[in-house]
Parts: structure tokens; sequence; C-alpha cells
């Protein structure tokens, strides 16, 4: 029998000498992997730690990998939405933007004096474990630095100490507004842009980590989170309503471009009613003592707001056009009827009518001495619903005087009375006059090269208050007021805007107080609308990235953190541009009505001849603009808001 040695070829050796060199790698890459994870992991646990120290609850929504977009294939319903992958690139500015809006809205909020300063301990651990690592990046040092310097400049003990009388109150809404610095800022040193660039340098040490990473909540019970903030839903006013006119806190007129007709719309925070006015068109100015001033195909109107909104024609006068450019006006509504008063030239005419006779108004007097009058305003009787006061200014040599007339309404006409001669301002060289009114009482307040005078008439007692006031105060300042205040505010209402506050207590002197800026970002671009309100005064200011109210109290010295109003950057390619910000305020309700551009910026490739002779796919920048109208309303002095 004969025997066959059998022997492999050299195909089959190398096939076996293959096999096991992979068996050998493969088992080398696990116990490699494995060394990396033990020695990633706990990194990755304290940067866990760290996120539900700052987040709370929110790590898992904050930290996800995928986000959800609308699948692209209308046709499917089994699977509306689809889970997309994204570049670590990517990634690090979705969390930056999703970390961004969530700060925004919690920094804003109710405080606790341990957050988010209490992070500091967690960030520390997670420097410790990083010295372990496997790949840690040059930048994670500067990184952890930033931010341990943000969240260290958070705690109130740490700041330096304030003026005489500060108690912990003021030092912790000093801490408060570090933290709004660091999360309203739009460079890349912005808290929300470190803490992503932290976590994604963190997740990407190793794969082993990378594919590990599921922000879940670790050690939360250590880390009590301050009570959510109310963020405030942005809805559109619609764009069929034009020329808006915010006449009160809770009610704003509008003319329909589906009708073409002017309707009223009463709102708070739970309902909303519109109600058709008439065919007149308002203007777009703040009403005078109640009254609306609009327009008609046949001439002038007005619309009292109280207590019945309709609209009254006007009678003709000479030397008023229709449109109204070549006078000022003053109107005052009460409970039978309302006023209107006309400057034309120096000479003050006074119409009035009922309102159940609302297309008779009485034959026009004049009051004073004509072609000599500054201003006047007038305010119906506290006593006499049938009787109107009117108040004169007539400038002089070296003063202002002031005279009183007080016009009755019979049947026959205006019957006039002259009343007393008040005391005369001393105040020369008047460049401007403002009028204000709230209920019964109304002011005046004259504008000088370098200084001004306010006037407080209410019935027939005047007081005044003069101070010296470095400001340029624009082409249209705005005069607001309560029974007790003046605020003078500069045009146009950027943050750099100078606004002064005038008091008048009871049987003291009055103050005259120049309001400081805001805690930050004064750049001329900035809007910012400053209101009265009972407790103080309040500003709504277009910050860098968030929409943001402040509140100054009333015997304070500084600004403190409000409410927070809305996000400027509602997406990582979009961001919104206010070009108008106007607000009115009543007691303790705000409203505000914010207008802009809302821009979105893309990449798209570059084709044709612009794209020849570059070696690297060539693409421009391509911005999109679509305009929008916000109303948002706070019904306690600006410490939360709602939309509208």
């Amino acid at each position: 029998m004969a025997l066959f040695k059998v022997r492999p070829s050299r195909g089959s050796w190398a096939f076996f000498v293959l096999i096991t060199v992979a068996a050998i790698t493969r088992r080398q890459w696990s116990r490699h992997e494995q060394q990396v994870i033990r020695r990633d992991g706990p990194a990755a646990e304290s940067a866990r730690a760290l996120a539900t120290c700052l987040f709370g609850p929110n790590t898992a929504w904050l930290l996800r990998e995928d986000f959800v977009e609308p699948n692209p294939n209308p046709n499917t319903t089994t699977n509306p939405t689809v889970q997309v992958k994204v570049s670590p690139g990517e990634q690090r500015a979705l969390w930056a933007a999703r970390v961004g809006s969530w700060l925004r809205a919690q920094a804003a909020g109710p405080l606790s004096h341990e957050w988010p300063s209490r992070c500091v301990a967690p960030l520390d651990e997670l420097d410790q474990r990083l010295l372990a690592a496997s790949q840690r990046s040059p930048t994670l040092t500067l990184t952890i630095q930033n931010v341990r310097r943000i969240l260290q400049g958070t705690a109130p003990g740490r700041l330096p100490l304030g003026p005489l009388g500060e108690g912990p109150a003021a030092r912790a809404a000093a801490s408060q507004i570090e933290l709004l610095k660091a999360v309203d800022d739009t460079s890349g040193a912005s808290l929300p842009a470190q803490l992503a660039s932290l976590f994604s340098d963190v997740r990407d040490l190793s794969l082993g980590t990378r594919d590990r990473w599921s922000p879940f909540p670790l050690r939360q019970e250590q880390f009590p989170m301050p009570p959510p903030a109310q963020v405030p839903r942005w809805r559109d006013v619609p764009a069929a309503h034009e020329q808006a006119v915010l006449a009160s806190p809770t009610v704003y007129f509008y003319r329909s471009l589906v009708d073409g007709r002017t309707h009223r719309v009463d709102f708070d925070r739970r309902s909303l009613s519109d109600t058709e006015v008439g065919s007149a068109v308002a203007w777009r100015e703040a009403p005078r003592g109640g009254v609306l001033r609009a327009s008609t195909e046949q001439g002038g109107a007005l619309i009292p707001m109280e207590p019945t909104t309709r609209v009254i024609a006007l009678p003709d006068e000479p030397d008023v056009t229709r449109r109204g450019e070549a006078f000022d006006w003053q109107g005052a509504a009460g409970p039978d009827g309302l006023a209107w008063l006309t400057r034309t030239q120096g000479t003050v005419r006074l119409r009035a009518l009922r309102f159940d006779e609302p297309g008779r108004w009485s034959e026009a007097v004049t009051l004073g001495a004509p072609e000599s009058q500054m201003g006047a305003v007038v305010a119906p009787e506290a006593l006499d619903a049938t009787r109107w006061r009117v108040t004169l200014l007539r400038p002089r040599a070296v003063d202002v005087a002031v005279e009183q007339h007080v016009v009755a309404v019979t049947p026959e006409g205006l019957v006039v009375t002259p009343g007393p001669r008040l005391a005369p301002v001393v105040f020369a060289s008047v460049q401007g006059m403002l009028t204000c009114g709230a209920e019964g009482v109304r002011y005046v307040a004259l504008l000088g090269a370098r200084g001004i005078a306010v006037l407080r008439i209410e019935g027939e007692q005047l007081r005044s208050a003069q101070a010296t006031v470095e400001a340029t105060w624009g082409a249209e300042p705005t005069l607001r007021c309560d029974a007790g205040r003046a605020l003078l505010v500069s045009d146009p209402p950027t943050m750099a805007a100078a606004a002064v506050v005038v008091t008048f207590p009871v049987g003291r002197d009055p103050a005259v107080e120049t309001v400081p800026p805001l805690p930050y970002d004064r750049g001329a671009t900035r809007m910012r609308e400053v209101l009265l309100v009972d407790d103080g005064l309040v500003a709504v200011a277009a910050h860098a990235s968030a929409l943001r109210a402040w509140r100054r109290p009333l015997q304070a010295t500084r600004w403190e953190p409000g409410g927070y109003v809305g996000s400027l950057t509602p997406g990582i390619t979009t961001v919104r541009e206010v070009r108008s910000l106007r607000g009115v305020s009543q007691g303790r309700t705000l409203a505000v009505w914010v207008e802009g551009d809302a821009v979105t910026r893309r990449r798209e490739p570059v084709t044709g001849e612009a794209a020849e002779g570059s070696g690297a796919q060539a693409t421009r920048v391509v911005e999109t603009r679509a305009p929008f109208r916000v109303l948002m309303m706070s019904e306690d002095s600006g410490r939360s808001f709602a939309g509208r």
C-alpha cells in the first residue's frame, strides 16, 4: 500500500497565518479598548455628573447625540420623523444651541445662591480625571479654565463689596448679572459654547467613550435644581394687522388688510377679543388723554378708548391739514364727552362734544393771547364732568408764564372763565416741549440746551422740578407718567439713550434722577424701552442673543434681572434682528410690541464662471429675511411675560 504525504500549499500556509494574526490582533485590540475605556470612563462619568449639576433632569435631551427632523418623504405615514447622525462639529453646534436656549431662560428665573457656582466641584473632579485620559486635547485645559472662571464669577461670596447698605439680595442680583453676561455672549467664549466644547471633547476622547456616551442624570439627589423658569411662547401678530397702535397694556388698534377697516383688540394672558371700530385709520402715536388721533377719507377723526370706542369725525378748521402736520394737539376724555385742543402758530383753540351727541361739536374758543402760546394741556375737572381745565404756557424773556382757564360746556356753547395765574417757571431758552397725562394729572417737560424742567399740574396746583442734564434728546423724545412720576427718554431708543425720572412725593420736594444704564450691552444698535410701573422702572432690552427685562425697584440704585422675554437666536443659522421696540405700562401691567426681521443664513455652492479655477468647492452665504411682529405682555411688573 502506498503512502501519500499531504503538504500544505503556500496559499494554505498564508491563510492559516493570516487567521492567527487576525485572532491575536483582535484579542490585543480588545484588551487595548478595555484599557482605554477603563482610563476614559471615569472622565466621561465626571462629565455627565457636571452636566447633571448644571442641567438637572434636562441633561438627557440637551446632550443627546441624534436630533430628530421631519421625514423628507411626505408620503411616508409610518415614520413621520427620522434620526439623523451628525458630524462632531455639527454636534457641538447643536449642543451649544440647545444649552444656550435653555440657559437664557433659566438664568433669568429665581436662582438659588448655590447654582451654578456649586458646579465648580464636579468640574474640578472632571479636571483630575482628565489627567489620566488617553487623548486629552490641548484645548481642554483652557476650556476648563474658562468654565471655572465663569462659574466662580456667579458666586455671591466672591463678588466685591458694593455700596453701603447693599445686602445679600443685591449681591445675589449682581451674581445673576454675571451669569447673564456669560450666557448672552454670542462669541466663542460664551458659557454655552464653552460647555458644548467641553462635553464634546470628553465624548471624543476615544471610540469607546463616544459609543458609551449616554447623558443620564447622575447624583441628581445631591444637586437640587432651582425652580424652572417660565419660557414665554412667541406668537407672531397676524400679517393682516397693519398700522398697529399699542394704546394701552391690554388694547391695541390695527387696520385690517382683509376689510380695510380699523379693529380694536382687547387682550390679556387668557383671552383676546377683536371688535370692529370703523373705517378710520389710527395714527401710529401714543394716545393723549385716552384719545387716539385717526384719519378717514373725509378728514381727521378721534377714537376715544373709554367709555365707548367709536370714530368721531373732527370739524374742519383753518390752518389745520387733514393729516395734522401743521398743528399740535391734545385730547381729553371724560365720562360724558371729550375735549379737542389745538395749537396753531401759537394760537390755542378748544372744542368739546358730548358722547350722546357725537356729531355735534361746539364752536371753537380761543384761549389766552393769540400767536404767543408755547403749549397747552387740557384735563377734566375732578368734581364736574361738564368742565375742562386748560393750562397755557407762554414764553417770556427769562421765564415761562403759566395761566389757566376753566371751560364749561353749556347748551349755548363753551363758556370760558379765566383762572388763576400760577407761579412762573424760570427756564430760559426752551428748545422743546413734551406733555403727558395720567387720570386728572398733567405733566409738561421743557427741554433746554443743558437742562430740563418738569411741571406737574393737578387742578390749580403746580409743582415744578428742574435739573441740569447732559443729554442729547433727539428728534422724538418720549415722556411717560403716572400719578406721581414722570419719565423722560431720549430718541432713538437704543441702549445708549438717556433717561431721567422725576418723582413728586407728597409733602416733599421733587427729585430729579438720571436713570443708570443697564448692566451691560450698551451698543448703539441695540434697542431698549423704559417704562414706569407701580413698584419702580422696567426696561426691556434686545441684547446679543435674548430679549430681556430689567427691573429697578423703588428706592433702589441698580438694575436687577427681570423676566425672560424671548430668544433672538432661535436656531443655529437663524437670528432675529429687532428694528422697533415700543411699550406701554399702567400700574403693574405692561405690554411690548416687537418688530424686526428673522435672518436665516445658509451656504450654497457657487456654479458657473465664479467657481472656475478653484480647486475646492466654492460656496457663498445666502441670507433670507422674513419680518416678524410679536406682542408680549406682563401682569407682574416685568417678572414674567406671555405672548399674545
